[in-house]
């Protein structure tokens, strides 16, 4: 059954919180990005109709750290002291805000596989939805060293073997810190998978007509019309307006219960489970 919309301009479409009388059920999607000085692209929302994107005062979004870019994968553990920045600092918006956070979808893998691939990616293929294959664990210190050996030859980080993956390592690190410095539910989602579960059919979110499509899609779904979903999650989340949709998505998910989503994978392996709205 679908929501009822309601007019943007009849509700607030965006609120900054700071220390409230009792805490708050929050929920966080997170669309993973590590270029470098790029803010995260976290949506806080607070669930409801409409489902609420919060925005931070200034001093609290600067205590997430910004991208390291794609050099970071030769470091000794990459990306993980951000995530623990982040984890940390997620910990400290919310008890400065007030929240108690929920639930957490993140849009990237969760683990890599030990061996064969991730049951969640096979399923995701055998229902014609691409997405990049994770490596094995074993396969991530031959990535790495090739990265080096580019870097070292005087190749560009712009050109680095592997650039399409180099960010699940922030993904991987993300789900571990987050999991243990907040206790919470982690959740892995695929923005694109979700966009199927509600439109079958639909033009790539790089077009206009592919992107509008998925807001009012996403719209109707969260009590919003579509230009009012838009002015709000350009003043709560960072990044362009396909990371911002990417993020909200991830936290509606975040907000759903178990009855009402479904896994790609193994749903009682949170490593290998990639969730979308039933």
């Amino acid at each position: 059954m679908s929501c009822p919309r309601i007019g943007w301009r009849e509700i607030r479409t965006t609120r900054t919180l700071r220390t409230p009388l009792s805490a708050s059920p929050i929920y966080l999607g997170i669309d993973v990005a590590c270029a470098t000085g790029k803010r995260l692209p976290i949506c806080f929302v607070e669930p409801g109709l409409p489902l609420t994107p919060l925005t931070l005062p200034r001093d609290l979004r600067a205590v997430l750290p910004r991208g390291l870019g794609n050099r970071e994968v030769t470091a000794t553990h990459p990306y993980r002291d951000a995530a623990q920045k982040v984890a940390v600092g997620l910990k400290r918006i919310a008890a400065e805000s007030g929240w108690r956070i929920e639930r957490i979808a993140v849009d990237a893998p969760a683990a890599p596989p030990t061996n064969g691939s991730r049951s969640s990616e096979v399923e995701l293929g055998r229902s014609g939805l691409s997405s990049f294959r994770t490596p094995l664990v074993s396969d991530w210190p031959s990535i790495r060293e090739k990265c080096a050996q580019h870097l070292r030859s005087g190749g560009g980080a712009a050109s680095l073997p592997h650039a399409n993956k180099i960010w699940m390592l922030f993904g991987f690190e993300l789900f571990s810190a987050l999991r243990r410095e907040l206790d919470v539910e982690v959740i892995e989602v695929y923005p694109f998978a979700i966009v199927r579960a509600l439109l079958p059919s639909c033009l790539h979110k790089s077009t206009e007509g592919g992107f509008h499509s998925q807001v009012e899609a996403v719209a109707q779904r969260t009590g919003w019309e579509p230009q009012g979903l838009e002015t709000a999650l350009k003043s709560a989340v960072p990044g362009s307006r396909h990371d911002r949709l990417d993020a909200f998505m991830s936290a509606w998910v975040a907000t759903l219960p178990v009855e009402q989503r479904r896994a790609f994978g193994d749903a009682h392996h949170p490593d290998d489970s990639i969730w979308v709205p039933a």
